[in-house]
């Protein structure tokens, strides 16, 4: 606050209803950002080798969301995981955050951030500069980022998703922002969708009965609620 001249919460409240800029600065500033490509390997394991094929089984193509992006790990692996499935389908990927989204639009990131991706996956990426890589082509092209606040918006309005990733998100709102955010999740799936949320999140309790685990080493999620009216 002492940066910008102002010397107490409530004057900084004040200003941050008033300057958008300066909300984005502290939005970058509070977001945490770490993330990797095939974070938890064993969950893009199970989508790689059991979710994406059943999905793959019953519609083409695959429509994927990826709800709290950051700076688009995350959407880029499954991405990679349908190319190299060559499975059709798209990400559509989304975060509040301006400065991630416009990082993960250049798909470029430091060597480090594809430490666990497996051998196969990390072969097809492109140099960059030094200790950098950029995310093959093919699978960049899959990709459509978007900003959307999950904790305060509807769905997008390409709902009805055959999986939805939003891994730790969750535990970052509070309860009522939980709740909304959930409900913006459960709306956007599809009846017989896959929802797969980080390692300390689950399904809040009214939602409980709508969602079977796919393992115990994983929170992949299989929607259980049958079909709904307009989705195709």
């Amino acid at each position: 606050m002492l940066s910008i001249g102002v010397r107490s919460l409530q004057d900084y409240w004040a200003r941050l209803q008033a300057d958008e800029a300066e909300s984005m600065r502290l939005l970058e500033r509070l977001t945490i950002k770490v993330s990797r490509f095939y974070r938890n390997a064993c969950t893009f394991d199970v989508l790689a080798e059991e979710v994406l094929p059943w999905l793959a089984c019953r519609r083409q193509p695959l429509r994927i969301w990826s709800a709290g992006c950051g700076c688009g790990e995350e959407a880029y692996t499954l991405a990679m995981l349908l190319e190299a499935a060559r499975l059709p389908g798209k990400v559509e990927a989304s975060d509040i955050d301006p400065a991630a989204l416009a990082v993960a639009r250049e798909g470029v990131y430091r060597r480090e951030a594809f430490d666990e991706l497996p051998a196969g996956l990390a072969a097809q990426l492109e140099a960059a500069g030094a200790q950098r890589y950029r995310v093959p082509a093919a699978a960049r092209e899959r990709v459509r980022f978007f900003r959307h606040d999950l904790g305060d918006a509807p769905p997008p309005a390409a709902r009805f998703y055959d999986l939805i990733c939003c891994r730790n998100v969750l535990i970052y709102f509070e309860r009522e922002a939980q709740r909304r955010a959930f409900a913006t999740l459960d709306e956007a799936l599809r009846g017989d969708g896959y929802l797969c949320l980080g390692e300390a999140e689950w399904p809040l309790p009214e939602y409980v009965e709508r969602y079977a685990p796919c393992g115990a080493k994983t929170q992949v999620f299989r929607r259980l609620q049958g079909g709904r009216e307009g989705e195709r």
